[in-house]
Protein backbone atom coordinates (compact mmCIF):
# COMPACT_ATOMS: atom_id res chain seq x y z
CA UNK A 1 0.00 0.00 0.00
CA UNK A 2 2.91 2.40 0.60
CA UNK A 3 4.91 1.00 -2.36
CA UNK A 4 7.93 0.22 -0.18
CA UNK A 5 8.29 -3.30 -1.58
CA UNK A 6 7.73 -4.83 1.86
CA UNK A 7 4.76 -5.74 4.03
CA UNK A 8 4.56 -3.76 7.28
CA UNK A 9 2.48 -1.69 9.65
CA UNK A 10 2.91 1.35 7.43
CA UNK A 11 0.72 -0.32 4.82
CA UNK A 12 -2.18 -0.35 7.28
CA UNK A 13 -1.42 3.23 8.31
CA UNK A 14 -1.49 4.43 4.69
CA UNK A 15 -4.82 2.73 4.03
CA UNK A 16 -6.49 3.84 7.26
CA UNK A 17 -5.21 7.38 6.84
CA UNK A 18 -6.65 7.51 3.32
CA UNK A 19 -10.01 6.01 4.29
CA UNK A 20 -10.61 7.84 7.57
CA UNK A 21 -8.13 10.72 7.75
CA UNK A 22 -8.11 12.22 4.26
CA UNK A 23 -4.53 11.10 3.79
CA UNK A 24 -2.80 10.58 0.46
CA UNK A 25 -4.21 7.90 -1.83
CA UNK A 26 -2.26 4.66 -2.30
CA UNK A 27 0.06 4.70 -5.34
CA UNK A 28 -0.81 3.46 -8.84
CA UNK A 29 -2.59 1.47 -10.09
CA UNK A 30 -5.06 2.68 -7.44
CA UNK A 31 -7.93 3.50 -7.88
CA UNK A 32 -7.93 1.09 -10.82
CA UNK A 33 -7.43 -2.65 -10.63
CA UNK A 34 -4.15 -3.84 -12.09
CA UNK A 35 -0.51 -4.77 -11.59
CA UNK A 36 1.93 -2.71 -9.53
CA UNK A 37 3.90 -0.62 -12.05
CA UNK A 38 6.84 -0.40 -9.62
CA UNK A 39 9.29 -3.30 -9.74
CA UNK A 40 9.87 -4.95 -6.38
CA UNK A 41 10.20 -8.36 -4.80
CA UNK A 42 6.53 -8.76 -3.90
CA UNK A 43 4.31 -10.91 -6.06
CA UNK A 44 0.78 -9.90 -6.99
CA UNK A 45 -1.43 -12.96 -6.86
CA UNK A 46 -4.40 -10.81 -5.86
CA UNK A 47 -4.26 -9.05 -9.23
CA UNK A 48 -5.87 -12.19 -10.64
CA UNK A 49 -9.10 -10.67 -9.40
CA UNK A 50 -8.74 -7.82 -11.88
CA UNK A 51 -9.30 -10.22 -14.76
CA UNK A 52 -12.51 -11.52 -13.21
CA UNK A 53 -14.23 -8.35 -12.04
CA UNK A 54 -17.67 -7.46 -13.38
CA UNK A 55 -20.49 -5.07 -12.59
CA UNK A 56 -24.14 -5.96 -12.31
CA UNK A 57 -26.79 -3.43 -11.28
CA UNK A 58 -23.89 -1.11 -10.44
CA UNK A 59 -22.39 -3.60 -7.98
CA UNK A 60 -18.80 -4.62 -8.66
CA UNK A 61 -18.03 -8.27 -7.92
CA UNK A 62 -15.02 -10.50 -8.44
CA UNK A 63 -15.43 -14.17 -9.33
CA UNK A 64 -14.12 -16.62 -11.91
CA UNK A 65 -17.27 -18.74 -11.56
CA UNK A 66 -20.52 -16.75 -11.91
CA UNK A 67 -23.95 -18.33 -11.60
CA UNK A 68 -27.11 -16.28 -12.01
CA UNK A 69 -30.48 -17.10 -10.45
CA UNK A 70 -33.44 -15.09 -11.71
CA UNK A 71 -37.04 -15.06 -10.53
CA UNK A 72 -39.38 -15.12 -13.55
CA UNK A 73 -42.67 -15.05 -11.63
CA UNK A 74 -45.54 -12.77 -12.60
CA UNK A 75 -44.35 -9.80 -10.55
CA UNK A 76 -41.05 -9.72 -12.45
CA UNK A 77 -42.87 -9.99 -15.77
CA UNK A 78 -45.61 -7.44 -15.13
CA UNK A 79 -43.19 -4.74 -13.99
CA UNK A 80 -40.71 -5.21 -16.81
CA UNK A 81 -37.98 -6.22 -14.33
CA UNK A 82 -37.44 -9.54 -16.08
CA UNK A 83 -36.39 -7.75 -19.28
CA UNK A 84 -34.05 -5.51 -17.29
CA UNK A 85 -32.50 -8.55 -15.57
CA UNK A 86 -32.05 -10.29 -18.91
CA UNK A 87 -30.29 -7.27 -20.40
CA UNK A 88 -28.00 -7.01 -17.39
CA UNK A 89 -27.02 -10.68 -17.60
CA UNK A 90 -26.40 -10.60 -21.35
CA UNK A 91 -24.17 -7.53 -20.95
CA UNK A 92 -22.18 -9.14 -18.13
CA UNK A 93 -21.79 -12.49 -19.90
CA UNK A 94 -20.67 -10.77 -23.11
CA UNK A 95 -17.90 -9.03 -21.15
CA UNK A 96 -16.69 -12.13 -19.26
CA UNK A 97 -13.03 -13.05 -19.35
CA UNK A 98 -12.67 -16.22 -21.48
CA UNK A 99 -11.41 -18.07 -18.39
CA UNK A 100 -14.64 -17.39 -16.50
CA UNK A 101 -17.11 -20.22 -15.96
CA UNK A 102 -20.81 -19.46 -15.73
CA UNK A 103 -24.37 -20.74 -15.63
CA UNK A 104 -27.87 -19.24 -15.64
CA UNK A 105 -30.95 -20.43 -13.74
CA UNK A 106 -34.49 -19.13 -14.24
CA UNK A 107 -37.27 -20.19 -11.90
CA UNK A 108 -40.98 -19.76 -11.35
CA UNK A 109 -43.04 -22.89 -10.61
CA UNK A 110 -40.33 -24.82 -12.48
CA UNK A 111 -36.60 -24.43 -13.10
CA UNK A 112 -34.83 -23.81 -16.40
CA UNK A 113 -31.08 -23.52 -16.78
CA UNK A 114 -28.27 -22.86 -19.19
CA UNK A 115 -26.45 -25.06 -19.95
CA UNK A 116 -29.25 -27.60 -19.61
CA UNK A 117 -26.73 -30.20 -18.45
CA UNK A 118 -26.17 -28.30 -15.21
CA UNK A 119 -22.43 -28.22 -15.88
CA UNK A 120 -20.71 -24.84 -15.74
CA UNK A 121 -19.98 -23.34 -19.16
CA UNK A 122 -16.72 -21.79 -20.30
CA UNK A 123 -17.07 -18.18 -21.43
CA UNK A 124 -15.80 -18.65 -24.98
CA UNK A 125 -17.41 -16.70 -27.81
CA UNK A 126 -19.67 -19.52 -28.95
CA UNK A 127 -20.96 -20.25 -25.45
CA UNK A 128 -21.56 -16.58 -24.69
CA UNK A 129 -23.55 -16.21 -27.92
CA UNK A 130 -25.62 -19.30 -27.10
CA UNK A 131 -26.27 -18.04 -23.58
CA UNK A 132 -27.45 -14.66 -24.85
CA UNK A 133 -29.88 -16.32 -27.27
CA UNK A 134 -31.19 -18.59 -24.54
CA UNK A 135 -31.69 -15.71 -22.10
CA UNK A 136 -33.56 -13.69 -24.72
CA UNK A 137 -35.94 -16.62 -25.30
CA UNK A 138 -36.99 -17.01 -21.66
CA UNK A 139 -40.46 -15.82 -20.69
CA UNK A 140 -42.17 -15.42 -17.33
CA UNK A 141 -44.63 -17.67 -15.53
CA UNK A 142 -46.44 -18.24 -12.26
CA UNK A 143 -45.17 -19.49 -8.93
CA UNK A 144 -41.84 -18.84 -7.25
CA UNK A 145 -39.86 -21.99 -6.37
CA UNK A 146 -36.91 -20.09 -4.93
CA UNK A 147 -35.33 -23.06 -3.20
CA UNK A 148 -35.24 -25.15 -6.38
CA UNK A 149 -33.71 -22.24 -8.33
CA UNK A 150 -31.01 -21.58 -5.74
CA UNK A 151 -30.30 -25.30 -5.43
CA UNK A 152 -29.64 -25.50 -9.18
CA UNK A 153 -27.21 -22.59 -8.89
CA UNK A 154 -25.36 -24.28 -6.01
CA UNK A 155 -25.04 -27.40 -8.15
CA UNK A 156 -23.58 -25.25 -10.95
CA UNK A 157 -21.00 -23.89 -8.51
CA UNK A 158 -19.98 -27.37 -7.41
CA UNK A 159 -19.69 -28.50 -11.05
CA UNK A 160 -17.14 -25.78 -11.76
CA UNK A 161 -13.41 -25.61 -11.10
CA UNK A 162 -13.64 -21.92 -10.20
CA UNK A 163 -11.50 -20.69 -7.34
CA UNK A 164 -13.93 -17.89 -6.52
CA UNK A 165 -17.51 -18.89 -7.20
CA UNK A 166 -20.37 -16.41 -6.89
CA UNK A 167 -24.11 -16.93 -7.11
CA UNK A 168 -26.10 -13.80 -7.96
CA UNK A 169 -29.81 -13.91 -7.17
CA UNK A 170 -32.10 -11.35 -8.86
CA UNK A 171 -35.70 -11.06 -7.72
CA UNK A 172 -38.08 -9.82 -5.03
CA UNK A 173 -37.18 -12.47 -2.47
CA UNK A 174 -40.57 -14.13 -2.55
CA UNK A 175 -41.25 -17.86 -2.32
CA UNK A 176 -44.59 -19.58 -2.81
CA UNK A 177 -43.77 -22.99 -4.21
CA UNK A 178 -44.83 -25.75 -1.86
CA UNK A 179 -48.18 -24.57 -0.53
CA UNK A 180 -46.65 -23.53 2.79
CA UNK A 181 -46.98 -20.03 4.12
CA UNK A 182 -44.23 -17.81 2.75
CA UNK A 183 -42.47 -17.26 6.08
CA UNK A 184 -42.03 -21.00 6.67
CA UNK A 185 -40.96 -21.64 3.08
CA UNK A 186 -38.33 -18.91 3.09
CA UNK A 187 -36.95 -20.03 6.46
CA UNK A 188 -36.60 -23.59 5.17
CA UNK A 189 -35.02 -22.32 1.95
CA UNK A 190 -32.48 -20.24 3.86
CA UNK A 191 -31.43 -23.21 5.98
CA UNK A 192 -31.36 -25.71 3.12
CA UNK A 193 -29.38 -23.54 0.70
CA UNK A 194 -26.85 -22.42 3.30
CA UNK A 195 -26.25 -26.04 4.28
CA UNK A 196 -26.00 -27.22 0.67
CA UNK A 197 -23.69 -24.37 -0.33
CA UNK A 198 -21.39 -24.93 2.65
CA UNK A 199 -19.25 -21.97 1.68
CA UNK A 200 -18.61 -23.11 -1.90
CA UNK A 201 -19.92 -19.86 -3.42
CA UNK A 202 -20.58 -16.38 -2.16
CA UNK A 203 -24.27 -15.65 -2.62
CA UNK A 204 -25.04 -12.08 -3.61
CA UNK A 205 -28.68 -11.00 -3.61
CA UNK A 206 -30.15 -8.16 -5.66
CA UNK A 207 -33.60 -7.14 -4.54
CA UNK A 208 -35.79 -5.49 -7.18
CA UNK A 209 -39.37 -4.20 -7.12
CA UNK A 210 -41.17 -3.22 -3.93
CA UNK A 211 -39.90 -5.77 -1.46
CA UNK A 212 -41.89 -6.65 1.68
CA UNK A 213 -39.90 -6.72 4.92
CA UNK A 214 -40.12 -10.52 5.14
CA UNK A 215 -38.64 -10.95 1.67
CA UNK A 216 -35.94 -8.35 2.21
CA UNK A 217 -34.89 -10.06 5.44
CA UNK A 218 -34.60 -13.33 3.53
CA UNK A 219 -32.37 -11.72 0.90
CA UNK A 220 -30.18 -10.05 3.52
CA UNK A 221 -29.86 -13.22 5.60
CA UNK A 222 -29.10 -15.37 2.55
CA UNK A 223 -26.27 -13.04 1.55
CA UNK A 224 -24.90 -12.67 5.07
CA UNK A 225 -24.88 -16.40 5.84
CA UNK A 226 -23.16 -17.17 2.53
CA UNK A 227 -20.45 -14.51 2.48
CA UNK A 228 -22.19 -12.28 -0.04
CA UNK A 229 -23.76 -8.85 -0.27
CA UNK A 230 -27.29 -7.52 -0.52
CA UNK A 231 -28.17 -4.76 -2.98
CA UNK A 232 -31.53 -3.01 -3.19
CA UNK A 233 -32.45 -1.59 -6.61
CA UNK A 234 -34.91 1.28 -6.30
CA UNK A 235 -36.45 2.77 -9.44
Amino acid sequence: ADDSGALGFTDAIVLLSYIFGRGSAPPAPFPDCGDDPTADALGCEAAEGCRFSFQIYGKELIADGVFFVVDTSGSMLDSGELQIAKREMIRVITEFNPETQFGVVFFNNSVRKFPASGQAAEANDAMKTSAASYIESVSGGSGSCTQAGLSAAVNFAYSSSARRAAITYIGDGGGTCSGQDESTYLAQTLAAITQANAGRARIHTIGVLQIPLLNEKFLKDLAELNGGTYTSVVR
